[in-house]
C-alpha cells in the first residue's frame, strides 16, 4: 500500500508521470482512452495474457518516455463475447495511435515468433474515448497489485444529451465513488464519452477487488445517491451493458 492522488485517467488506481501529478484538474486537457476489444478462442487466454507479459516493458518504455500515460490488458470474468480488451491513455489520438505503432514493431522484431493475440482473436474493434470526471481521492491508501476486477458500463446515449448525463455523473454518482474510495471499498472509478466510436457512446468505469466487493459497494452507493440521481441518465440513454474483467499486465503495477 502507497499513498497516491487518484486522477483523471482510465483507471486511476495507477501512477501517471511526475509532470502530471504537478497540474491541478483544472490545467489538464481530457486524456485520450483508447480501447480495443477482442473476441478470442478462450482456450488461448493464457497465451495471450504471456505475449502481453513480454510486450509490457515497451509500453513501460514509452509511459517513462512521457508518450503515454497508461496502457494495460484484461480479461473477461462475466462479460459478453468480447472477452480480451487492451487499452491506451495518452495524451491525445496521435500519441496513442504513435505509441501504438511503436511498441508493436519494436515487439515485432524482438519476438518475430509471437503472435497469439493475432492467432487467437479474429474479430476485434477499436474505440476512442475522452477522459471524463474520475473519482479524485488525494493521500488516500489504494491497495496496489494483484489482479482486482474492472467493471465497465457502456451505454448507447441520445447524442445531444451526453453532456447532461456527464454532468449528471459528476455531479451525483462521482463524489458517492469518492467517498467509497476513501472507505477502502472501491480502487477507481470514472466516466469517459465517444470521440471517434460505436454506438456506446458513454462508458463508465469501477476498480474493485473482486465482483462481490463491488457488487456490495454498488449497493450502498444506491443507497448513498440522492432520490432522482440518475433520472437524466436512464431517460437519455434506453440502452446498456456491463461487463466485469480481470485487470492483466499494465503498466505502473
Amino acid at each position: 500500500m502507497r499513498k497516491i492522488p487518484i486522477i483523471m485517467c482510465l483507471l486511476a488506481i495507477f501512477a501517471v508521470p511526475e509532470a502530471v501529478h504537478s497540474q491541478t484538474m483544472e490545467e489538464m486537457a481530457p486524456p485520450i482512452i483508447v480501447m480495443s476489444q477482442y473476441k478470442c478462442d478462450p482456450d488461448r487466454i493464457s497465451d495471450i495474457m504471456q505475449e502481453a507479459e513480454l510486450q509490457l516493458p515497451y509500453w513501460e518504455e514509452l509511459k517513462a518516455a512521457g508518450k503515454i500515460w497508461d496502457q494495460g490488458m484484461y480479461v473477461h470474468q462475466w462479460a459478453d463475447e468480447w472477452n480480451i480488451g487492451s487499452y491506451i491513455v495518452a495524451a491525445d489520438m496521435e500519441s496513442a495511435v504513435a505509441a501504438n505503432g511503436e511498441a508493436n514493431e519494436k515487439f515485432a522484431a524482438d519476438h518475430p515468433d509471437v503472435n497469439a493475440l493475432g492467432e487467437a482473436c479474429p474479430v476485434h474493434r477499436d474505440n476512442f474515448y475522452m477522459g471524463g470526471v474520475s473519482a479524485e481521492v488525494e493521500g488516500v491508501e489504494v491497495a496496489e497489485g494483484g489482479n482486482p476486477t474492472l467493471v465497465l458500463s457502456f451505454y448507447q446515449c441520445d447524442t445531444s444529451r451526453i453532456g447532461e448525463v456527464l454532468d449528471e455523473y459528476a455531479e451525483h454518482t462521482n463524489p458517492v465513488y469518492e467517498e467509497l474510495i476513501r472507505g477502502g471499498k472501491l480502487r477507481g472509478a470514472g466516466s469517459f464519452s465517444h470521440i471517434w466510436a460505436d454506438e456506446w457512446n458513454v462508458g463508465f468505469f469501477v476498480v474493485a477487488a473482486d465482483i462481490p466487493t463491488f457488487i456490495g459497494a454498488w449497493e450502498e452507493s444506491g443507497e448513498m445517491l440522492p432520490e432522482g440521481a440518475r433520472t437524466v441518465i436512464n431517460d437519455a440513454c434506453p440502452t446498456h451493458k456491463d461487463g466485469f474483467y480481470v485487470l492483466g499486465p499494465r503498466t505502473g503495477d
